[in-house]
């Protein structure tokens, strides 16, 4: 599909929007779709009777962008069914569960919700199926957006009455979920994903375990500077501990801890 073409279709569904409504701008969108849905099963397979398939997938991906953002406005101006969103979002990210912007609105979605577990078996049910870290990355999230809610409803005074009790257990749940996902390849070679275990360790205040996590991290990934930049700043007693490292490691220092100390004296 040309890019005028992706184009127009965009256009169109606006033009839909405005002069008629959603459900037109929608229709409009899954009609397109439904087309290149069916071209990318038939590139999937091998089969190339279709004119669409060298270029379908990412003519697939930017369409199915638009509708969710089309979708996303229209929740914020307006009322939308929030089942038609959830349904549309989790049919995306099982075509592509690579793309940050739908796992944004996906996440956006559930935090409005209080059912926990539906969330929970769709990503469980993504990351077993698919090859991308995404599903991992964003169940870790979307579990430690959840500990704040939580938490910011412990800290608050009892003089208002909230439509959720606190959830036990999710300090457990989120460390269970970053030890299964640095357990595979792809998550073992993904330095964010070893950043992120490092951080809410510490914010745990658990330290002999955050650095228990770092030495890990730097086994997976030992040419990350950034690993040991962090480990500077969470555990300053050790820094020479970890300037050595890095020197053998042969990792760029800026300058010796001995001639900093000595600037810092003058």
């Amino acid at each position: 599909m040309e890019a005028w073409l992706r184009g127009f279709v965009g256009c169109f569904s606006l033009f839909q929007y405005l002069t008629v409504g959603i459900d037109a701008a929608s229709l409009v969108f899954r009609q397109v779709l439904g087309k290149l849905q069916t071209a990318t099963s038939q590139q999937n397979a091998g089969s190339r009777t279709d004119p669409w398939t060298p270029c379908v997938a990412s003519d697939f991906e930017v369409l199915t962008v638009m509708h969710t953002a089309l979708l996303g406005y229209h929740m914020r101006v307006s009322i939308y069914p929030l089942t038609l969103v959830r349904e549309t979002l989790t049919g995306a990210l099982t075509w592509h569960p690579h793309n940050i912007y739908l796992w944004r609105l996906y996440l956006q979605i559930e935090n409005k919700s209080h059912n926990a577990s539906r969330a929970r078996r769709f990503f469980d049910s993504l990351s077993r199926t698919s090859s991308s870290l995404m599903p991992l990355l964003f169940a870790i999230r979307a579990e430690q957006k959840r500990k704040e809610l939580v938490d910011s409803v412990q800290r608050i005074g009892t003089r208002e009455v909230y439509s959720t009790l606190p959830e036990t257990g999710l300090t457990n749940r989120i460390r269970t979920l970053f030890e299964h996902a640095v357990q595979n390849t792809r998550g073992a070679q993904c330095p964010l994903l070893w950043r992120m275990y490092l951080h809410f360790m510490v914010m745990q205040g658990s330290k002999e375990q955050s650095k228990g996590v770092f030495y890990k991290a730097l086994q997976a990934c030992p040419w990350v500077k950034a690993l040991y930049m962090d480990a500077a700043e969470y555990f300053p007693d050790q820094l020479q501990e970890f300037l050595d490292l890095m020197t053998e490691k042969e990792l760029r220092v800026r300058i010796p801890l001995e001639e900093l100390e000595i600037l810092l004296e003058d």
